[in-house]
């Protein structure tokens, strides 16, 4: 998993708060998660090159130090609040609901296809009770229909059956935090988690 820092921490030799200090990062600084042991994360820094692993530093930090992706990645999809609707668009100047995906999951270092019926087949199926803050939910006309819409959950269904969502929606021509609509119930056809 990629993700970031959000405090400037050491990388260190081993998972030991008294281990030898190996490199620092610094917030917003791109780490890629290999394992984590307890408290402590396994990771790699791409952007810190070196002999030792040819993906990045190689090293331990404590896990409190990593961003939460599923908060960088309803940050991310925040960030487009507002945006017009725009069949194909993947910007701040116009958006459409795959493209809010792929912007929200390569903020948290997932990359996806382009599509929605793509990102759908790409990931696996989750059950639709067991969905989640940042999962996606994906919308057909029927069951084994043709994806044509993705939402994020924005948290997991209410006990009153609402499930909280945001999507870049061709019918208000914006990208809207919501409950889901009944008449998008009506398309639910799956759910996945990155």
């Amino acid at each position: 998993m990629t993700t970031t820092v959000h405090r400037p921490t050491f990388v260190v030799a081993s998972p030991a708060a008294d281990a030898e200090h190996e490199t620092e990062v610094v917030p917003g600084e791109e780490v890629v998660v290999l394992e984590t042991q307890g408290e402590w994360a396994h990771v790699v820094v791409p952007a810190h090159a070196t002999a030792k692993d040819e993906r990045g530093y190689p090293g331990w930090l404590p896990a409190e130090a990593l961003t939460d992706s599923v908060s960088m990645l309803l940050s991310k999809a925040r960030s487009f609040l507002g945006v017009p609707y725009v069949w194909g668009g993947t910007t701040g100047a116009g958006i459409d609901c795959s493209g809010l995906v792929l912007r929200a999951a390569e903020a948290v270092g997932v990359r996806l296809p382009r599509d929605a019926h793509d990102q759908a087949a790409a990931l696996t199926a989750i059950d639709l009770d067991d969905v989640r803050s940042g999962d996606l939910y994906f919308f057909a006309k029927a069951a084994g229909g043709r994806v044509f819409h993705v939402a994020i959950a924005t948290a997991a269904p209410a006990p009153d059956g609402s499930r909280p969502m945001i999507h870049a929606d061709g019918e208000t021509m914006g990208v809207i935090e919501e409950s889901m609509p009944a008449g998008r119930v009506a398309d639910l056809i799956s759910a996945a988690r990155l």
